[in-house]
């Protein structure tokens, strides 16, 4: 969905309706610039990030939520919502961006850097993740009356070790 919508709510271009709060053109990629700062590597690059907001829903509601209940929230998610942060914040004229050449920002004229994806891709999907394992509550047999099971600390340290393997590839 966000090859259908995410990217043109995201970055629809200035020329073909394009405004502060989102964008509304080039659907299904049909006006991608390949010129224009990576265009269909960019275009790929985001729809990874948006499908990583998705996944940390995933996480967060593992075990609790019906495979077709998460769908429509990763459909939605990609679909519109990210696309929507992605676009206040990442592309030229969002009302937070720090790219945005107006000084007419509540910021005056001083808008968000987000470097990374910190503050759209996990902000973005941790917020979605928490309101999503709120709204279903404790996983079954994870009550305090119960007691949470325990846990294979090997597989734990493992799990760690993996992730910073990983977090310096990415780095």
């Amino acid at each position: 969905f966000y090859w259908l919508f995410g990217w043109g709510l995201a970055y629809g271009s200035e020329t073909d309706g394009y405004n502060s709060f989102i964008g509304y053109s080039g659907y299904t990629t049909e006006k991608i610039d390949i010129g224009n700062g990576g265009g269909k590597s960019l275009w790929f690059f985001q729809m990874v990030f948006a499908a990583t907001a998705a996944t940390i829903v995933s996480g967060a509601v593992a075990g609790r939520i019906k495979l077709e209940a998460y769908f429509f929230v990763a459909v939605l998610l990609t679909g519109f919502i990210y696309p929507v942060v992605s676009h206040w914040i990442w592309a030229t004229g969002g009302w937070l961006s720090a790219f945005t050449p107006t000084e007419d920002l509540f910021t005056s004229g001083c808008g968000m850097l987000d470097y990374a994806g910190s503050g759209v891709v996990h902000l973005t999907g941790g917020v979605a993740a928490f309101w999503g394992a709120f709204t279903l509550g404790p996983r079954a047999g994870w009550t305090k009356e119960e007691g949470i099971p325990a846990h294979n600390m090997a597989l734990v340290t493992l799990g760690t070790f993996i992730l910073w393997f990983g977090w310096f590839g990415f780095n």
